[in-house]
């Protein structure tokens, strides 16, 4: 895929990726809106818990499932009818295991999906995306410090995100006076053919003044050696440009497309990038990247 020199966008060697377990996030749908997903620790234990606002009468059931790539591991379930209105679940109290997270460093990137079932049988979905930073697990380990008495030593783990369901980990990283850049694949890749990639770049010296000509430069190094090019921007607001290009194989680069997000305030600039060695997205893949990309800060 070619790749944009003016910021040092390079090409590795990933792996080709069936694309297992991946879902577009969403927090709503017509029958229910999420309110809240994450972990309490009361005297006792350390719960799950999800609160909702349930949109109509008679559904049969509710399941909570964590995602991680081939692993679906249930939480919480409630298998009676459930009506209309605010509702709220916990599961069992988690094990050592089920809460290590909480002691390792750094960002920690999970992900939910509720199932709904209707008394018709009908099944619908909320796919929930949850970051823990550094500090918001401070602050957890105080209270199970405080509550539990328990301590434990902080353990290191390489960085990864969970954006759809699936585990993506660092494939390449780049530091220098320009940006900063992270690439990152799904965890199942294996062979060194590359099918799907995700990357962060901070732009340090690309603010709003000089954002449209940052986008020129990128559309101008693509062009070249590149007849069949197709380039579009598809939304434009005050702080931020979506925009995508494709290509079927030019300038020495293999069939490839990529479709970004570029934020940006006065003086810097962060790029979200889904890249494929698809010549056109499917219009499900293209609707689970953007939904991705809008949430990214």
């Amino acid at each position: 895929m070619k790749r944009i020199p003016f910021v040092l966008i390079f090409t590795i060697l990933l792996s080709n990726l069936y694309v297992f377990a991946q879902v577009k996030p969403q927090l709503e749908n017509e029958w229910i809106v999420s309110k809240s997903l994450g972990p309490i620790i009361d005297g006792t234990s350390v719960r799950w818990n999800f609160s909702a606002v349930i949109k109509v009468d008679q559904l049969k059931s509710i399941r909570g499932y964590e995602l991680n790539g081939k692993e679906k591991k249930e939480y919480f379930s409630e298998l009676q009818t459930i009506k209309k209105g605010n509702f709220s679940i916990e599961s069992k109290a988690l094990n050592e295991e089920e809460y290590s997270w909480i002691f390792e460093s750094g960002l920690t990137s999970k992900f939910f999906t509720i199932e709904v079932i209707n008394l018709k049988g009908e099944t619908n979905s909320l796919n929930i995306p949850i970051n823990f930073t550094e500090d918001t697990k401070v602050s957890l380990r105080l209270f199970m410090d405080k509550n539990l008495g328990i301590k434990k030593e902080i353990i290191k783990v390489p960085f990864h995100r969970n954006f759809d369901g699936r585990k993506w980990i660092i494939g390449h990283s780049e530091d220098n006076e320009i940006m900063t850049m992270l690439e990152l694949f799904p965890d199942e890749t294996k062979t060194p053919v590359w099918s799907e990639l995700y990357r962060f770049t901070f732009l340090k010296q690309i603010g709003t003044s000089n954002r449209q000509e940052f986008i020129n430069v990128v559309k101008r190094e693509l062009t070249k050696d590149c007849s069949d090019l197709y380039f579009n921007i598809l939304k434009e607001t005050e702080s931020d440009i979506y925009f995508e290009w494709s290509h079927d194989g030019c300038g020495g680069y293999p069939t490839g497309s990529e479709i970004s997000r570029l934020a940006s305030d006065e003086e810097k600039s962060y790029l979200f990038t889904f890249a494929s060695n698809e010549h056109k997205l499917s219009k499900t893949q293209k609707d689970i990247y953007l939904s991705i990309l809008e949430k990214e800060k």
